[in-house]
């Protein structure tokens, strides 16, 4: 929408070719429905969120169309916005569907068509430069032809990686694609009881289980907040992780996922704070004690694993289980993945290949007058509104320079 509403502005005739019933469904389900439009940090914080290679490769295109103009160009539009002290920026309606109408102003009023429910089959380049893109309609014949399907996740919403599929016939490198900013399945599953149960500001970790896991360094972690749902976990810092754990988890590795409950406390902090607790209230039970320190569902589960008695009074403890629940309290196995679906990722990793892509045009190397721009390349930020503004600058990007080309 970005890149049509771009084009057409600078005087091209543009066609948006969607294969759903409406526009912007993927944005419709953003943030969970209030969509985080994009993040307020300047833009070198902004870039250094990404991969080294893929902030490069975003640095012109952040530059050329930057959140503060976007914010400005919603604004214009009628959509006013507010700022997280995270930095995530949302419309203040907390409704996605007023950033869709809005995007869908700025095409209409500059001309684009819109052909709903017209999905791509095919994309063809012609002997005179020209493109013929087959759809259910029939040939449309165009000159320049921009590319922006997203990536695999989400397949209801569209979303199926068809756009993957024509640019490797035309010659483009896929970069594996893998999921990103996903949910993790866990076995075994959750209790019922802890579905819904936060974890606030705790150190996530994805641990190869080797002989002595309890000494094994972790291959991703993230500090944040995780959610114990019916499956596994979510939440921000599952999605953080979930990218490198994949990675691990495809070459057949047992993976871990533990909780550090007290990632600002080195182990020794914790056992003092825990022996002044002792000492304060040396008759408290056990359980009670550890229900203040974990969330009061998972309390019972870490005595239970460590065979500590959960009626034990505190100053029954022996030093060896007060050791032992520290340590616990550091890294608590939740459980070993069980998958990470791409489906459910809110990014795909993967796509075409950085290198095949003219960074301040978003041409192709490749096929000249082909631009390809948002999720179907290869770049996978964080959460927190990097990913869309990622699939602005780069649409904005590619209007303007095909039609920049159309014109020359």
């Amino acid at each position: 929408m970005i890149a049509a509403w771009q084009a057409a502005s600078l005087g091209a005739k543009v066609i948006l070719l969607e294969k759903n019933p409406k526009l912007g469904i993927k944005i419709l389900i953003s943030g969970g429905g209030k969509c985080n439009i994009t993040n307020g940090n300047d833009i070198q914080l902004m870039l250094k969120q990404f991969q080294k290679n893929e902030s490069r490769f975003l640095k012109f295109a952040f530059h050329t169309f930057t959140n503060n103009q976007l914010l400005s160009v919603l604004l214009n539009e009628g959509v006013e916005t507010y700022t997280r002290d995270n930095g995530k920026v949302f419309p203040k309606s907390h409704d996605a569907e007023d950033v869709v109408k809005a995007f869908q102003q700025l095409m209409e009023r500059n001309g684009v068509e819109a052909l709903l429910q017209t999905p791509v089959k095919e994309i063809f380049c012609n002997h005179d430069g020209t493109f013929n893109i087959k759809t259910n309609r029939g040939i449309i014949t165009a000159s320049k032809v921009i590319v922006a399907t997203g990536g695999s996740s989400y397949q209801k919403t569209g979303t199926t990686g068809d756009g993957f599929r024509w640019l490797q016939k035309l010659g483009h490198t896929i970069v594996p694609i893998r999921p990103a900013l996903t949910p993790i399945l866990l076995t075994p599953t959750p209790p019922s009881a802890w579905q819904g149960t936060p974890v606030r500001d705790c150190k996530l970790m994805a641990v190869v289980q080797r002989s002595n896991t309890m000494h094994s360094s972790p291959i991703s972690e993230w500090t944040g907040d995780v959610l114990i749902t019916h499956f596994g976990i979510s939440g921000p810092a599952t999605l953080e992780v979930s990218k490198n754990a994949y990675l691990e988890f495809e070459k057949g590795s047992i993976i871990d996922m533990c909780i550090d409950f007290f990632p600002e406390l080195p182990l020794e902090q914790l056992d003092e704070k825990i022996i002044k607790e002792i000492s304060i209230n040396p008759l408290r039970s056990t359980l009670t004690m550890t229900e203040y320190l974990v969330p009061q569902k998972l309390a019972e589960f870490i005595l239970t694993q460590l065979k500590i008695d959960t009626s034990k009074k505190l100053n029954q403890l022996s030093k060896g289980e007060r050791r032992d629940l520290v340590k616990k309290l550091k890294r608590c196995s939740l459980g070993t993945v069980k998958e990470i679906p791409l489906d459910r990722g809110e990014v795909t990793a993967g796509g075409v290949s950085l290198n095949e892509v003219d960074s301040t045009t978003m041409e192709s190397k490749i096929v000249s007058g082909l631009y390809l721009c948002g999720e179907i390349l290869d770049i996978a930020g964080p959460v927190g509104g990097y990913n869309l503004q990622a699939a602005f600058s780069t649409g904005y990007v590619a209007g303007q320079h095909a039609v920049q080309s159309l014109k020359k």
